[in-house]
């Protein structure tokens, strides 16, 4: 009963606080007129600044797709990316992306940064936020771009472009989907906007050794983590995944991060078929261990769309009826050529969290096994 106030109560708190923030800062020095059918050209667009400061691997895969449609058709623009954490790896290397502005939610480093950015004079600046945040606000009405562009900001005062649900995509549709509605909003041509995204991968020597040693024609890369402790696979059921594929004569590669390897070393025990990389510290690595493999198992959708760039054969296990939002399995499928994905369980109560590990582990061996034989 406690929780369940607190939670009424800081809803009712937020709503307010953004009411006060928009206030604040819903303003535009200057609106300028925007020209024309091709927003881009008729515009004079040389400058698009990207805004993914909230660090989601999955989403910057994506986003991608839309620096590498902009760069072929426009070679010359400048495509800068604001972001943080281990999202920054996924565009370290990407050949579309110009720049990279690392971001860091404190007052005094937002107010810096916005102010970087205000003297490159960028023209086009684009968020792909659902919900501004106070410091959202005010990143973007410093960094005074002469053009910015959201979602679903039609009525706001800061923003120029607004990228329209129910009209210009719907909540149902893939996220590559809502991506090229961005683009079409740009002046794109929808029959000719490819929605493949990319990962770039770095090669890694340090793992050369590591596959040299494992002795199966086909490896299976298992993640066992997702965003969340509720969304992570047990020691249990990864025992259980990796004892099945050993009837299947399939090696096991185990990603990981941070300290998580010692926890992640009981399974070696008597599990033969089984290899766990040291050293995995950053997204990069990961890429590249995912691209040694043929097959991918994860509950994580950051692992999905990379797997999905590489177009590994996926299993995913999501949590039921579409997650919180109830569109998430459709949003966030996989796109790989095959793909799969496994529903657990739903939680019992409104006060308990979905556990990804109550899927059906018969379904689990039945997806395999049609995977591995396609």
């Amino acid at each position: 009963m406690i929780r369940r106030i607190n939670r009424i109560f800081q809803d009712y708190m937020r709503e307010k606080r953004l009411k006060i923030g928009k206030y604040i800062w819903d303003r535009k020095e200057k609106k300028n007129y925007i020209k024309g059918d091709n927003f881009i050209l008729d515009n004079n667009i040389k400058s698009i600044l990207f805004l993914r400061h909230d660090g989601k691997i999955g989403d910057m895969v994506i986003n991608t797709l839309m620096f590498r449609e902009i760069k072929k058709m426009y070679p010359t623009i400048k495509i800068g990316v604001v972001t943080r954490g281990a999202a920054k790896d996924i565009i370290t290397n990407n050949s579309y992306v110009d720049k990279i502005y690392d971001y860091k939610k404190d007052s005094k480093n937002i107010k810096k940064l916005a102010n970087e950015i205000k003297n490159e004079e960028y023209d086009l600046l684009i968020d792909f936020s659902e919900m501004l945040r106070i410091r959202d606000m005010m990143f973007i009405k410093l960094c005074n771009v002469k053009y910015n562009m959201g979602l679903d900001r039609r009525k706001w005062n800061l923003f120029d472009l607004s990228v329209n649900s129910n009209e210009d995509f719907n909540w149902k549709d893939h996220i590559t989907d809502r991506y090229r509605a961005y683009l079409k909003k740009l002046g794109f041509d929808e029959e000719k906007i490819n929605v493949s995204y990319d990962v770039s991968l770095e090669f890694n020597k340090k793992y050369d050794d590591f596959f040299e040693k494992i002795e199966y024609k086909k490896i299976v890369i298992l993640n066992p983590y997702g965003a969340s402790k509720h969304k992570c696979f047990s020691i249990e059921i990864l025992d259980k995944i990796i004892k099945y594929l050993k009837q299947l004569n399939i090696g096991v590669v185990l990603l990981h991060f941070s300290d998580k390897y010692k926890e992640l070393k009981s399974l070696e025990e008597n599990n033969f078929n089984l290899y766990i990389p040291k050293n995995i510290v950053s997204i990069q690595d990961s890429s590249y261990i995912i691209s040694k493999g043929d097959y991918v198992i994860t509950p994580d959708t950051s692992i999905v769309h990379i797997a999905s760039a590489l177009n590994k054969d996926i299993i995913a296990v999501y949590p039921p009826n579409g997650g919180i939002n109830k569109v998430d399995h459709l949003v966030w499928a996989p796109k790989s050529k095959y793909n799969r994905v496994i529903f657990c369980k739903n939680k019992k109560n409104k006060f308990d969290q979905v556990d990804i590990n109550t899927f059906d582990f018969e379904e689990m061996k039945n997806e395999i096994l049609k995977m591995v034989k396609e």
